[in-house]
C-alpha cells in the first residue's frame, strides 16, 4: 500500500502551485506519514499535512529553536479539492506566518545578541582571572590569589559565588560590594 506521502503529494503539488508565492512540496523531508510544503519567501516556515482520525490535519508553524509559536492550525476533508484546499490554508494558515516568522526572527536575533553579550563579558573576565568550566553557570573562575567561584546569569543581573575568603578578604570584598 502507497504511504500518505505517495498518496498525497500529487495533490499538495497542485495545491503548492494555487498558492503560488514559491510554494513547493520539500522532497527533502523523509517523513511517509506527511507532506511538507515551503517556500523561499517565509524563510523556515513550513507547513505539514498528516492524516488524523479520517481528516487531513494542516499545520502552518516556523522551524526555529528559539522561538515556540503555535502556528496555525486547520483540518479538511480527504475527498477536497486542490482549490478548496489552498483556499483554507490561505484563510487559516498563511494569515499569521509572516508574523509569525517575524517573531521568530526577532527571537533569533535576541538570541544571537545574547551569545555576543556572554562573549564580550567572558573575554573582559578572562583579562582578570582563568576562567573554566563550572556547571549552571556562566563562568567559574581562579583568581591568582587562591580564590575561585563562579559567576551566573539571571534574570535579573549576575550573581557572584567566591569561596576561599579569609576573614580580611571577607571584609575588603563586602566593603568593595557596598561602594559599588
Amino acid at each position: 500500500m502507497n504511504s500518505f506521502f505517495e498518496r498525497y503529494k500529487p495533490v499538495f503539488e497542485v495545491v503548492a502551485r494555487l498558492l503560488g508565492n514559491g510554494w513547493r512540496v520539500n522532497l527533502l523531508d523523509d517523513c511517509p506519514y506527511r507532506v511538507k510544503l515551503t517556500t523561499p519567501a517565509l524563510k523556515r516556515y513550513a507547513i505539514t499535512v498528516r492524516e488524523d482520525k479520517g481528516r487531513l490535519v494542516i499545520h502552518g508553524f516556523v522551524e526555529s529553536r528559539q522561538w515556540h509559536g503555535y502556528g496555525a492550525r486547520c483540518t479538511v476533508s480527504p475527498s477536497r479539492n486542490a482549490t478548496g484546499i489552498a483556499e483554507d490554508i490561505r484563510r487559516k494558515i498563511l494569515i499569521q506566518a509572516q508574523e509569525d516568522v517575524t517573531k521568530a526572527q526577532e527571537a533569533e536575533q535576541k538570541q544571537r545578541d545574547a551569545q555576543e553579550q556572554e562573549k564580550i563579558i567572558k573575554g573582559m573576565l578572562a583579562q582578570l582571572v582563568t576562567l573554566n568550566h563550572w556547571h549552571n553557570a556562566l563562568t567559574g573562575f581562579k583568581a591568582e590569589n587562591g580564590l575561585d567561584g563562579k559567576i551566573t546569569d539571571h534574570f535579573n543581573g549576575y550573581g557572584l559565588f567566591v569561596q576561599g575568603l579569609s576573614v580580611d578578604q571577607l571584609i575588603k570584598l563586602t566593603g568593595a560590594i557596598k561602594q559599588l
